[in-house]
């Protein structure tokens, strides 16, 4: 057979429209199949798989449509049928409608796909809703080139299921290693860790988290024997870029997480850190996760038992920087809620992130955490020197930018601009919301406070004092039903008198303002005299606000760190008392301490 002859036969056969068919087809259903298993959450594979099988059955469906002919009488080869009583004619007419149909489905997928791009992707049409760019995070799209990556919390595989201390331990502890190196962005514990135990797409996780890759893995742990699964995966299409089991002693635990962490980052052309994981006694480790799982629970009988296994860590090995912080953290927490003696824990305190940083100059959240202790003493020289070696360290660590963010001396709009920086690494921190709150209502950005503090309190709708808050943003922008109806809602007692006083005075004036503030002073004057010195000084009442003042520094109320910001101050500036106050605080100027997130 000649070529042209053998091409008529082709053409007699049908076999190139058998093979437009299935190639319309195929794409077809590639596109249905790339809408429908996200839905069904099946993982990424799944399409590659499906993608694979249609194009090795491409060359087994043209050898089919050579070979076999359809019939009135069902399939024959198509040497067994007479030309005489051939359809092939017929079944060419069947194809050309196959194709037609096909393409009238891929022609409305195809249109589908370009309007959901651009409905995603283009301008904003409504000019109803606030435009959150200028007062939130970009979003992932707009920081699609980072290098950002979420480790998630991993799987606790052990036999008895026991081990979750331990999982979650490695991987914050990788985490903690990846977020010292400047050129990753890492998402914070609090948002990657919300998605354990839940069983959620990757790509849905990326999104929620504004992250390009995700780590996760799985640990089992059994007596001294350790398997450790990790794998690398990136986020837009699913791919693993790396994937690692380690059947290692326990002995081994810090190398291994030294190899994963530099997988990581080779995988992500990222520079690698020249210090590894510090090594520590295995026992005292595992008592360290766990007095560390133990911290993360808050509760008065997790911070005792958390305090007791941290103690017998150092007793063992007291070389490990990370157990002193540890170990700070957890005193803190205690003397603050009045668990033990706060001012014997604030000596310990003291003790223990000084050790810290003696056995770990570099330890950045050290140096953090010591900035912040230095903030509540009112020592913001130190403090500054502290915050200044931290973002030195790890300038992408969001849990080193919160504390940064607590220094009053730096300016209102620095502060914003680090927790803004904190949410775009922690997005799922939703505490962050109030804390932009707060910032915006006290530079007198009350729309925005009030749309931070109700995004709050969607996700924190029984926090004590919040409610307050809320109803002091509405009183300064005149909001009087909606002030008085919010405080309603608030269930801290003192803060519910407090709002009801300080939206009253600044909503009235004469008899009603008079009368909110001896309400306030009667019930907790004595116990929070700064409160009741912001309503006098409100109402331009100086010799009452700086008697008020005197006792709140006479008491070393916290809530002194607000004063040279606090809007409700500002009718005390021009009296020779200011000056002579601050000296006596000893509440500095502005901040030398440059802030530079980018």
């Amino acid at each position: 057979m000649n070529f042209k002859n053998y091409f008529e036969e082709l053409k007699r056969r049908n076999v190139f429209k058998a093979a437009l068919a299935y190639l319309v087809v195929s794409w077809v259903i590639v596109q249905v199949a790339s809408i429908v298993f996200p839905a069904f959450k099946a993982t990424p594979g799944a399409l590659r798989t499906l993608i694979l099988v249609l194009v090795i059955g491409f060359p087994v469906w043209l050898i089919f449509a050579w070979v076999y002919e359809v019939t009135p009488d069902g399939l024959k080869k198509t040497k067994a049928v007479a030309r005489n009583e051939s359809i092939t004619g017929e079944t060419s007419k069947k194809f050309n409608q196959i194709i037609l149909g096909a393409l009238i489905v891929a022609i409305v997928l195809l249109a589908v796909n370009v309007y959901g791009t651009y409905t995603r992707n283009g301008p904003e049409v409504s000019d109803t809703k606030p435009d959150k760019s200028e007062n939130y995070p970009a979003t992932d799209a707009e920081k699609e080139q980072e290098k950002s990556v979420a480790v998630l919390a991993f799987a606790d595989m052990s036999p008895e299921k026991d081990q979750e201390y331990f999982s979650d331990g490695i991987s914050e502890e990788i985490l903690n290693y990846l977020a010292k190196n400047p050129e990753l962005s890492v998402i914070s514990r609090t948002s990657s860790f919300s998605f354990k135990g839940k069983d959620t797409d990757i790509r849905e996780i990326g999104k929620k988290l504004n992250a390009n890759y995700v780590l996760e893995g799985s640990v089992r742990k059994a007596d001294s024997t350790l398997r450790i699964t990790a794998q690398l995966i990136h986020v837009d299409d699913g791919a693993h870029l790396w994937s690692e089991t380690y059947d290692r002693k326990m002995d081994d635990i810090f190398r291994i997480q030294d190899e994963i962490a530099e997988a990581v980052t080779k995988n992500l052309e990222a520079s690698l850190l020249g210090k590894e994981i510090a090594e520590v006694d295995t026992e005292a480790y595992n008592k360290y996760l766990q007095a560390k799982y133990l911290q993360n629970q808050y509760t008065k009988e997790s911070l005792e038992s958390a305090d007791k296994l941290i103690n017998e860590a150092l007793t063992i090995d007291d070389s490990y920087a990370p157990a002193w912080l540890l170990l700070a953290r957890i005193k803190e927490y205690r003397g603050n809620l009045n668990f033990i003696n706060r001012e014997e824990a604030s000596l310990q305190v003291r003790e223990a992130i000084n050790k810290a940083i003696f056995l770990d100059p570099s330890y950045a959240e050290a140096h953090a955490f010591a900035g912040r202790i230095a903030v509540r003493k009112a020592e913001f020289g130190k403090a500054e020197r502290h915050f200044k070696k931290a973002l030195e360290l790890a300038p992408q660590n969001p849990d080193v930018l919160i504390l940064v963010s607590e220094l009053p001396t730096l300016t209102i709009e620095d502060r914003i601009k680090i927790i803004k920086k904190c949410m775009e690494l922690d997005p799922l921190e939703y505490l962050n919301y109030y804390r932009l709150g707060f910032l915006y209502f006290y530079n007198k950005e009350f729309k925005k406070a009030l749309e931070a503090q109700e995004t709050f309190l969607v996700y924190y709708p029984n926090s004590l004092g919040d409610h307050a808050l809320k109803a002091e943003i509405l009183a300064h922008l005149g909001k009087q039903r909606k002030a008085f109806e919010t405080l309603e809602k608030e269930e801290s007692g003192v803060m519910k008198v407090y709002g009801t006083s300080i939206v009253s005075v600044v909503l009235y004036s004469g008899t009603q303002a008079s009368e909110a503030i001896e309400t306030f002073k009667k019930e907790y004057g004595a116990e929070y005299p700064y409160l009741l010195a912001q309503m006098y000084a409100w109402r331009n009442k100086k010799d009452e606000a700086f008697e008020w003042l005197n006792k709140a520094y006479a008491d070393k109320s916290p809530n002194l760190l607000q004063f040279s910001y606090d809007i409700y101050m500002e009718n005390l500036k021009e009296d020779p008392r200011w000056k002579e106050f601050i000296e006596k605080t000893g509440i500095p100027g502005e901040s030398s301490l440059k802030i530079n997130l980018d």
